[in-house]
């Protein structure tokens, strides 16, 4: 039987191994939709996944009228909001995130620069958060980063702070957050941009960076170290003492249960 009769005549059956054929073409549907290619036409998704023009055709009306994907005038498909809410929802629930809001503002109140936060996926950086910062030159920095956005570890000056954690904790020597350093590098998205990161840990663990990014025609590398280095320590210092009191709540639940 060919891929797409099987679809097409599987809405309601299961597959193998206790899943639903139907769900894993709608979910294959949706991961085609990616930052790098956002916008995809009926054939095009048809000759992805290997099905009829009309099975598509079912699983994108679904979608569009769940609210997950959207038309555009061209009558092609593109992600809509409440695929943007699922994400934001997931980056939610990484731990990271929600105490180190407060602190990234703070740090973008003080400096005036765009601030984010990063952790290790994969070979990847993922921006959990990301604000922009106020100061002039820095909205044009952002080339559609934002939370959620991945960009390769070497990329980007928190990457390279999370690599040199890893590589500290995989060494065994002193905690290494103790010797934790500044990071300065170019971003990749974005010739004019420099980065300055910090690693942050959780009880000696790879937990994520705090990144500082600025247009590179305001400052030289040694100029942001001299004048955003100390926010930057403050801001990471803040973040991982409340990640050891988070731990520490959470040893004090389990004790108690």
């Amino acid at each position: 039987m060919s891929a797409s009769a099987s679809t097409g005549s599987s809405a309601s059956a299961s597959a193998t191994n206790g899943t639903f054929r139907s769900l894993e073409y709608g979910f294959g549907l949706l991961a085609l939709f990616t930052p790098e290619r956002p916008v995809w036409g009926i054939a095009e998704l048809a000759a992805e996944l290997n099905v009829s023009p009309s099975t598509v055709h079912r699983y994108t009306t679904t979608a569009l009228n769940r609210g997950y994907l959207e038309q555009t005038d061209g009558r092609l498909y593109r992600p809509a909001r409440r695929c943007a809410e699922l994400g934001m929802a997931v980056l939610e629930t990484l731990w990271p995130s929600g105490r180190a809001r407060p602190i990234l503002r703070e740090l973008r109140r003080r400096t005036g620069r765009t601030v984010s936060l990063a952790v290790l996926d994969g070979d990847d950086v993922l921006y959990l958060q990301r604000l922009c910062g106020f100061q002039r030159g820095q909205y044009l920095l952002e080339q559609g980063l934002g939370a959620g956005s991945r960009l390769g570890i070497s990329e980007t000056a928190a990457g390279v702070a999370l690599a040199q954690v890893l590589q500290e904790i995989s060494s065994r020597k002193t905690p290494w957050s103790k010797r934790n350093e500044l990071v300065v590098k170019d971003a990749a998205r974005h010739t004019g941009a420099l980065g300055l990161a910090l690693g942050v840990n959780r009880a000696g663990e790879a937990s994520g960076a705090i990144e500082i990014t600025v247009p590179a025609a305001s400052m030289d590398g040694a100029q942001l170290l001299e004048e955003l280095g100390e926010p930057l320590r403050d801001a990471g210092a803040a973040l991982e003492a409340a990640l050891d009191a988070a731990l520490d709540g959470e040893k004090a639940e389990e004790r108690v249960a």
